[in-house]
């Protein structure tokens, strides 16, 4: 395409090799299939593994994006940091003293549990400030060019000096970049999947699904699915290093399974911080929906004071709700869900919603207190022109940044899916609408 840049790295996945289609058998799962790419450095591409077509569940969704933050086009800008964050500077930034100690966020208001407003400098958002050492902060700028940069379920963070991007497909193959814009590959968390999976699952799954990224208690943590095609058969499990940079990853085995005797599907893992900096797994896809378990730090394990299994959010009908994450934010939690259906190339339907809530268990509501249990959220990214199937993304706080990246079906493309970013704005009621995307 004429002013265009391609940016394949790694697999290119358009429901091809190792795109996580969580649907239930009984909703009617098409074959066929797109292949993957893997992409190399040198600009080079390998063969991909043949992969399915999709989820049929889900009725198709029409209507324009959501509300466009005020200013989002443009330059945001490198941004000052909290004292503790490692490695370089990027342009823009005050300079940061990566000896100085770890310090939470200050004043932030509104407090756990209280409406907006009411002033609680307790509340720390979750995230930066927490776990350890301070992240975020890498710069976030918008790009007027178009970027085709191949992904499916991504996750990112940034390490105090590099962006590093995660995202479905293989061994979890992880790309890294200074700027969002120009991606190289970065290694692999895994050689081979796992032994230990295919125990659990009675077989070697072809691709490891939906990896989240976070840091806490001096590792970065890597979530990650290892599941079958149209099956609730699942696995979460866990690696762990100390860099990213250099990165040596841990298996730490099993985290969460489900199996087809259970209500709920083991799948598309995410960590989130309530306001005292503790670590949440949040997962699920179709059958019951979205799944929370308050998660061990020093371990990065289920907790033991709390057992509790929390729902925060289901569908009726097709069930088709998955792809959770949470942030924080001036005393709110908010939970974004994808509906519908993924991984159909052009004929996905799939939606990004939201809701809030003041705990990080729940419930979450939208806008007119109903009950995301009860398939009531607020929508905001919904198929638009060549965007098809905006979603399967993660929420997260990037320095004073929030930002949600997530892929979509190009539809001057044939639907491949592809990555994409938004910031996340909080209106004066503290209810989120995204940004414009930082590339076309």
């Amino acid at each position: 395409m004429v002013g265009s840049v391609l940016v394949v790295l790694g697999p290119s996945l358009g429901c091809g090799s190792g795109t996580a289609v969580h649907e239930p058998a009984s909703s009617g799962v098409s074959g066929g299939g797109a292949s993957g790419g893997a992409g190399n450095s040198d600009g080079s591409v390998d063969a991909g593994a043949s992969g399915y077509a999709a989820e049929s569940t889900g009725a198709g969704s029409g209507g324009t994006v959501g509300a466009t933050n005020s200013g989002s086009t443009g330059t945001t800008g490198a941004r000052m940091v909290d004292a503790g964050r490692a490695g370089s500077t990027p342009s823009g930034d005050a300079g940061v003293d990566a000896s100085q100690p770890l310090r939470a966020d200050a004043g932030a208001v509104g407090g756990g549990g209280q409406d907006a407003g009411a002033g609680d400098a307790s509340f720390t958002e979750g995230g930066v400030g927490c776990g350890g050492q301070v992240l975020g902060g890498g710069p976030v700028t918008t790009n007027a060019m178009h970027l085709d940069i191949g992904v499916h379920d991504p996750s990112m963070i940034w390490d105090g000096s590099r962006y590093f991007l995660f995202a479905t497909g293989g061994t979890l193959g992880i790309r890294s970049s200074p700027d969002m814009f120009t991606w190289t590959n970065a290694g692999n968390v895994f050689s081979a999947v796992p032994a230990w999976v295919a125990t659990a699952l009675g077989s070697i799954p072809t691709d490891l699904w939906a990896p989240d990224i976070s840091y806490f208690n001096g590792l970065f943590h890597v979530y990650y699915a290892g599941s079958s095609f149209g099956s609730n058969d699942s696995v979460i499990g866990l690696a762990t290093t100390t860099s990213l940079e250099s990165p040596a990853f841990s298996d730490r085995g099993m985290v969460v399974q489900s199996t087809t005797s259970d209500d709920f599907n083991a799948i598309d893992p995410n960590v989130s911080f309530d306001q005292d900096c503790g670590p949440w797994l949040a997962y699920g896809s179709f059958w019951s929906g979205i799944k929370l378990h308050k998660l061990d730090a020093a371990t990065g394990k289920l907790a033991t004071d709390d057992t509790n299994t929390y729902s925060l959010a289901a569908r009726g009908g097709s069930n088709a709700i998955e792809a959770a994450s949470i942030v924080s934010h001036n005393g709110y939690y908010y939970l974004f869900v994808s509906f519908d259906a993924c991984c159909k190339g052009l004929d996905s339907t799939y939606r990004t919603m939201m809701g809030r809530a003041t705990q990080i268990t729940g419930p979450y509501t939208d806008k007119t207190g109903a009950s995301m249990m009860t398939g009531a959220a607020e929508q905001l990214l919904v198929t638009s022109g060549r965007y098809i199937g905006p979603g399967g993304g993660t929420a997260w706080k990037d320095g004073d940044q929030y930002l949600y990246v997530y892929h979509y079906y190009d539809g001057d493309d044939s639907g491949v899916s592809k990555l994409q970013v938004r910031p996340i704005a909080f209106d004066d009621d503290d209810w989120v609408s995204l940004g414009a995307p930082l590339f076309p």
